[in-house]
């Protein structure tokens, strides 16, 4: 197998992406440090991988706050005496519930603050706590996750309800990556991003759930189709193309191209973005 041997690092991935990526590196034989925000989640995925063959280290809570990066990174060091890849699955961003009637920025803050905590604080924090270990073995692959909503090139912004604070974030990550992809180099670490495209996974379903009724466009349920429609690489709706492939695209695609940027088959690809989306963004 590809990863006999390797100790991976997942972060939230009690579900979706994050759940069909860590449950890959284990195939492939690495052992796995995971974590989720739900410890139901968390100890489920564990028990799946486990059936594999592999050792586990489960770490459950908010991967936001650095106790918790902290304990990953400690985890895997006691567990196994190493780390060899990480990836940073976290993101995303939601404004808490904000009652101040005299301040109408209020939301708007708590929506930034909650999105950059999530998909850009808190991977930039678990690069800086693996990196010491990483530079003194001189080796290491991390990939982050990024987001198509962080491309140029992704088309109609207008009619996917994903708020500017996850677009500047997740261009944020992208250039956080090529940045620290020069950095470390010298030391034999390579450091990528994915952009996935949209997946209809449970997160996805959620934002359609919560959007059918306010979407600029589409009410009821030609929302609720357009929205499932997109997450099936299909054309549902006025303005939204087909992807190029024609077909749904899956978290197991994501999971074979964290994969390949984890294998030593990309020894020498550092510092780029991955579009794995069907051919739906340009750039």
């Amino acid at each position: 197998m590809k990863l006999d041997g390797k100790v991976s690092i997942v972060s939230a991935c009690g579900r979706g992406i994050g759940k069909e990526v860590a449950l890959r590196l284990a195939k492939e034989g690495s052992n796995v440090v995971i974590n989720s925000f739900s410890e139901e989640n968390t100890q489920a995925l564990a028990n799946e991988i486990e059936a594999l063959g592999v050792k586990v280290v489960a770490i459950a809570g908010d991967v936001t706050g650095t106790k918790v990066i902290l304990e990953m990174v400690a985890g895997a060091i006691d567990a196994f005496g190493k780390i060899d890849i990480v990836v940073n699955n976290v993101g995303g961003g939601s404004a808490r519930e904000v009652d101040d009637k005299d301040n109408p920025l209020a939301r708007s803050e708590a929506l930034w603050d909650g999105t950059y905590a999530m998909s850009l604080k808190a991977p930039a924090l678990m690069c800086e706590a693996v990196m010491p270990h990483l530079i003194e073995k001189r080796s290491g692959k991390i990939i982050n996750m990024a987001s198509l909503a962080g491309r140029s090139g992704m088309p109609h912004v207008d009619l996917v309800p994903i708020p500017s604070s996850y677009h500047s974030m997740k261009a944020g990550l992208i250039r956080y990556t090529q940045v620290l992809a020069d950095q470390v180099g010298r030391h034999n670490i390579n450091v990528n991003a994915i952009c996935p495209g949209i997946i209809y996974t449970d997160a996805w379903r959620e934002i359609s759930e919560g959007m059918v009724e306010h979407h600029p466009r589409f009410k009821g349920e030609d929302a609720r189709d357009w929205f499932v429609g997109i997450g099936e690489g299909r054309y549902v709706g006025d303005g939204m193309p087909q992807t190029a492939m024609r077909r749904e695209q899956t978290t197991d695609d994501i999971a074979e191209a964290v994969l390949f940027l984890a294998s030593d088959a990309a020894a020498n690809i550092t510092g780029q973005t991955l579009n794995v989306d069907g051919g739906m963004a340009k750039d």
